[in-house]
């Protein structure tokens, strides 16, 4: 990796720093207070307990307004239990009007969560991205470091020491020998030097793992981000239900929407105080960033290290420069050393078999050389930068923007969705179901009532006659219910019930007065 690393695509390239975003700045101004009503320190900390209860108590302000809604609902709906007087067609009409326009509303309030989600989720896709891009680098550093270190260990130090060991003979040529064991102590001397600057370089890293955070951070957002769009997506469907309702003027949708509006509208108002504790949160986390990093780091890790890399400013030097480069001095002082070694080795020592040895100290000493060279790149800010900047601006600014957008949508839904279950009550309480219609050919068992018309007073009045007459006749013969003919002709006997009695349907003839006599 190079240390020109092109600007972050989207970015121009003098926008090298982070802003905080206005929206961030807004969130970030909301008082905080706790459970005494004390206000304080807005600074991010979730690990504080005072500055969660805060965020707590933010959270509680649509609980509160859910409790208001569902209590108005409830008296509401105790008024109209005893409320049996029949409304007017028109007033029915106005009402599903009123249902229509704001299920519409509503839906174009959960199309603005679907759209706010998606924001969020490309936002937490951008920091999960630039997170891993970081936790490569950072994993680089400390693989190499490792390698480096290993290396003038347990390769360049044990050769050394096998060498020093042939070179305690006795030999003829004592200059000689004398500037052949002081080049190999500068060696084994400068490989110390690099290996306790490899080792200052690889400790402080020792303790940033961010792998686990961000397998947690892919689970976390592949369970909310489609969890989130099928809530929205039932609520769509339960405003069709309620559409579907008014357009066939179906008491039983409109029974099942009451039922159901009241938990869409919970999960509404509940979602509501998420988003807003949410969002205050990520305001707060975007007004600083860096500083909650340098709050969350590991003890090993010094602040000016990270504030470097956050910051990438050029006033600042590099916390890792002056331990490189006395690696890379020691390195290099040790091939000097070992090229006097290499010479004067030989000579002195013929018959040791030095070519092997020396050949294998010469080629690590290169490898460290190389894996210097690659730690300078890597340790560059510019690389860590950009991607500290790309997480931070999908973060504070595409994702908290989406979060917003849902929180606004989720509020707005809420509203709607509890104006929609007091509309849909009220109509769905005066939809009367249709009386049977009875067919023209059932007859009614009583038989002073015509199935359209009631008898007329003077029809009463003779019937009332006729029946204390046949209460009078000898033999106490009872002709109640009876129609006696005017002639003794058998064809006079002979109707619908043979003469016994009339029955009242759409056949018979309307009572007279001169039935009766």
């Amino acid at each position: 990796m190079q240390g020109s690393t092109p600007p972050i695509m989207g970015y121009p390239e003098d926008d090298d720093q982070y802003k905080v975003p206005l929206i961030a700045k807004l969130l970030h101004a909301l008082p905080h207070y706790n459970i005494t009503f004390h206000r304080i320190n807005n600074t991010f900390r979730p690990s504080n307990e005072v500055y969660l209860e805060s965020l707590g108590i933010l959270g509680s302000i649509p609980a509160a307004l859910l409790i208001v809604s569902l209590f108005g609902l409830l008296l509401y709906l105790l008024t109209r239990c005893c409320d049996r007087k029949p409304r007017p067609a028109h007033s029915i009409t106005s009402l599903k009007v009123t249902l229509s326009i704001v299920t519409v509303l509503c839906c174009a309030a959960i199309g603005l969560g679907l759209y706010g989600n998606d924001d969020l989720h490309n936002g937490l896709l951008d920091v999960l991205q630039a997170g891993r891009k970081v936790d490569n680098v950072v994993s680089s550093v400390r693989n190499q470091t490792y390698i480096l270190e290993n290396t003038l260990t347990m390769k360049i130090q044990q050769q050394l020491t096998e060498l020093e060991d042939i070179f305690d003979s006795k030999t003829n040529n004592q200059t000689a020998l004398s500037q052949l064991q002081q080049a190999l102590a500068v060696t084994k001397g400068n490989v110390t030097i690099a290996k306790n600057a490899a080792n200052d370089i690889r400790r402080p890293l020792s303790g940033l793992v961010i792998t686990d955070f961000l397998a947690k951070g892919d689970q976390w957002e592949l369970i909310r981000w489609p969890g989130t769009v099928a809530i929205l997506a039932l609520l769509l469907v339960l405003c069709a239900v309620l559409l579907v309702g008014v357009a066939r003027h179906s008491r039983c949708a409109l029974i099942l929407f009451s039922v159901c509006g009241l938990l869409a509208v919970t999960g509404s108002w509940l979602m509501s105080g998420i988003y807003l504790s949410t969002s205050v949160a990520v305001g707060d986390l975007c007004n600083d960033p860096a500083d909650f990093l340098v709050h969350q780091a590991p003890n090993e890790l010094p602040a000016d290290i990270l504030l470097y890399y956050t910051q990438c400013d050029v006033s600042r030097s590099n916390p890792f420069t002056q331990r490189l480069r006395e690696s890379q001095n020691a390195i290099n002082n040790a091939r000097n050393a070992m090229g006097v070694v290499s010479k004067i080795g030989p000579v002195l020592f013929k018959n040791a078999g030095l070519g092997p040895k020396l050949g294998s100290v010469n080629a690590d000493i290169k490898l460290c050389e190389r894996l210097l060279t690659g730690l300078t790149a890597l340790v560059d800010c510019k690389t860590v930068h950009y991607s500290y900047l790309n997480a931070t601006r999908g973060l504070c600014e595409g994702g908290l923007l989406g979060l917003v957008l849902m929180l606004i949508a989720s509020f707005m839904a809420a509203i709607l969705l509890t104006v929609m279950v007091w509309v849909d009550s009220h109509t769905w309480i005066y939809i009367r179901k249709s009386p049977p219609v009875i067919s023209g050919s059932q007859t009614l068992a009583h038989p002073g009532r015509n199935p359209k018309n009631e008898l007329t007073p003077q029809q009463q009045a003779h019937l009332h006659h006729h029946h204390a007459q046949t209460m009078m006749r000898p033999g106490g013969t009872h002709t109640l219910g009876r129609l006696p003919s005017h002639n003794n002709s058998p064809t006079h006997m002979h109707g619908p019930n043979n003469g016994k009695y009339a029955t009242l349907s759409k056949h018979c003839k309307t009572l007279d007065a001169n039935d009766f006599y």
